[in-house]
């Protein structure tokens, strides 16, 4: 399994970030390697992008369904590959450190049944981790891109 957590300090209002976070369609463009999305409905849509781990590339279409709003601090969602063999689950979680900082969590876990995730298990466990990285900065300088 590939486990991804990664914290920011955000220069923006708790309600800032939940503006941001709710709207699927502000921050799937950031998910590295984004190509398109298609959003069914306030908790179901789909995503497609290509990540690249060890020496293979994938294109990788997902069903991403939300399992919780929990405003005005937590997204939960759930993974399932459409293309792909592997399921998993993630959530943005926003904590008030001031009036104009907010602490923002990313984390990503996603298990893999496809043979070459398994033959690449290193690789996968750092993508994983990566990519989860670099979506909680991108979405944390998107929130800030946005009070200006």
């Amino acid at each position: 399994m590939g486990n991804g957590i990664h914290q920011v300090k955000v220069h923006a209002s708790r309600s800032d970030v939940w503006t941001f976070i709710r709207d699927m369609n502000a921050w799937a463009p950031l998910v590295p390697g984004y190509r398109e999305h298609t959003i069914y409905s306030n908790n179901q849509s789909t995503w497609k992008f290509t990540v690249h781990y060890g020496m293979v590339t994938k294109k990788i279409h997902v069903n991403v369904r939300i399992t919780d709003w929990k405003e005005p601090s937590e997204v939960k969602f759930t993974l399932k590959g459409i293309n792909q063999r592997f399921t998993g689950s993630g959530f943005f979680k926003a904590e008030e450190v001031d009036t104009f900082v907010t602490s923002m969590t990313g984390s990503l876990s996603i298990v893999s049944t496809s043979p070459v995730a398994k033959m690449l298990q290193h690789a996968f466990d750092k993508m994983v981790a990566e990519l989860t990285r670099e979506l909680t900065v991108a979405v944390g300088e998107a929130i800030e891109r946005s009070k200006t």
